[in-house]
């Protein structure tokens, strides 16, 4: 059965080397009080401190100890050190793959996740109820439907079938893998799905078929569940949003009994994305005047929404907000700041919030290479994708088009076009109609008939069109 099922996944991890010691763990008061360091480290570094006391004071065999190694390892993103801890930890037991199958799961290295479950499989390990849903959830993230429905008769096969936990998972995985049908069967055939505690499993149905469009029937469900939650409201919610329904959205949003930021924030994104920005401003400063604190994903949303109109002084009244309330300049808020202000032509104060960014991702890099060759700062956007190509982020298709724009704009022909050659032969990057627009029209515009611009052209004809 497990071969029949899983011969088309990667091949099983190698078993890496393991430290065997005849050495007992030392009493249980011990091991609680590492546990306990273990929990209140808050870094990578400290995770490694504690790991060498544990060395040192021969409880590297606690089966407890290393599972919370591995899970706080994942928690703090290093998963190559869980993975470190994992292969050097033995015998394997339930505990031990359990946790890291979640921690890679959670930190998204779905194959990696998968490979896991098939050794777990190999070295005669059953899963429990713990393991599947992590499964599941890389199955789905990587779309293989085959891999689904093998994961569902082992499922079956364990006797786990109708655990809540692991049948919200299940059907999770079929909504997200396309396959509406193969969900609602699982639903269909739950014993408890009326009872109030599988709100979740209702959840999922209605988040399902209000993200497809199928809206009849999420409204058919949310009528008839028998307990609705904030998620209820805000997956019909954001499934009318979704379809250009505002009217509808507005009304649901209106009946809810309460009104969390979840549900704000849903409107606010739904107004902001339907292009109705003005509305979405309002609705942020009406949610802060209810007394609601924003999330990041709020503030987010009401940036974008300033972006898009030019709306610069709310855009401000939202950074103070953010400043004022120690949300911190970090990934997607950092990003959105440094796009609001250049968009809305204030490139000096993008330029230092980009600088006072902290852990800049390609998006954040992107936003500010763009801002700078909008506002025809064409040499200083040249020199920040340098930078982010020296600190080590790959660029993507994106901000290439934002460099080659710079390039277009400045008229470094020799640099366009080593830019263009980098992002085919150096990233593999399929250049889009775009890229070959840019590239052609600086090539005519620098006088150059040569046969870089014949080629140039032919390429255009046959270019993807994203």
């Amino acid at each position: 059965m497990k071969g029949h099922v899983f011969n088309r996944l990667t091949t099983a991890i190698a078993p890496t080397k393991t430290i065997k010691s005849s050495h007992k763990p030392s009493n249980n008061i011990t091991e609680t009080h590492i546990i306990s360091l273990i929990h209140s480290s808050n870094s990578t570094k400290q995770l490694r401190q504690i790991h060498a006391q544990i060395i040192l004071h021969n409880l590297f065999a606690s089966s407890r100890i290393t599972t919370q190694l591995i899970s706080s390892a994942s928690l703090h993103k290093s998963i190559d050190y869980a993975l470190s801890i994992f292969g050097h930890f033995t015998p394997k037991n339930l505990h031990i793959f359990n946790v890291l199958i979640r921690g890679l799961a959670e930190n998204s290295h779905f194959q990696s996740c998968i490979s896991h479950f098939v050794f777990m499989l190999r070295l005669s390990v059953r899963p429990n109820r713990l393991t599947y849903p992590f499964v599941s959830k890389s199955v789905a993230s990587l779309s293989l439907l085959s891999l689904g429905r093998g994961l569902h008769c082992l499922i079956v096969k364990s006797g786990v079938e109708y655990d809540a936990f692991v049948r919200v998972h299940l059907a999770d995985m079929y909504v997200k893998l396309g396959k509406t049908r193969g969900a609602f069967k699982v639903f269909d055939e739950t014993p408890e799905r009326n009872k109030s505690e599988s709100v979740l499993l209702w959840n999922v149905l209605i988040n399902g078929c209000s993200k497809i469009g199928y809206l009849r029937k999420a409204v058919e469900l949310f009528g008839v569940m028998p307990k609705k939650n904030a998620a209820s409201w805000v997956s019909l919610i954001d499934g009318f949003m979704r379809k250009g329904d505002l009217k509808k959205a507005g009304e649901l949003f209106e009946q809810m009994p309460e009104k969390e930021v979840v549900s704000w924030t849903a409107m606010i994104n739904g107004f902001s994305q339907n292009g109705e920005a003005e509305t979405a401003l309002a609705m942020f400063f009406q949610m802060l005047d209810a007394g609601v604190r924003a999330n990041d994903f709020t503030v987010v949303s009401a940036l974008s929404a300033c972006a898009k109109v030019g709306a610069l002084e709310a855009g401000v009244r939202v950074h103070n907000y953010i400043s004022c309330n120690d949300f911190g300049l970090k990934g997607a808020i950092g990003t959105a700041l440094v796009d609001m202000y250049a968009k809305c032509g204030n490139i000096e104060a993008a330029s230092l919030v980009f600088g006072e960014t902290k852990e800049k991702d390609l998006l954040t890099w992107t936003a500010m290479i763009w801002g700078l060759a909008i506002h025809g700062r064409y040499e200083q956007a040249i020199q920040c994708f340098k930078k982010m190509m020296y600190s080590g982020i790959e660029p993507d298709r994106t901000v290439f088009l934002a460099i080659l724009t710079a390039c277009w704009y400045s008229g470094q022909v020799k640099l366009a076009l080593n830019f263009f050659d980098s992002m085919r032969f150096d990233y593999f990057i399929e250049p889009s109609v775009k890229h070959y627009t840019v590239v052609v029209n600086l090539l005519s515009r620098a006088g150059q008939d040569s046969q870089g611009y014949q080629n140039s052209q032919n390429s255009f004809t046959t270019a993807p069109a994203a």
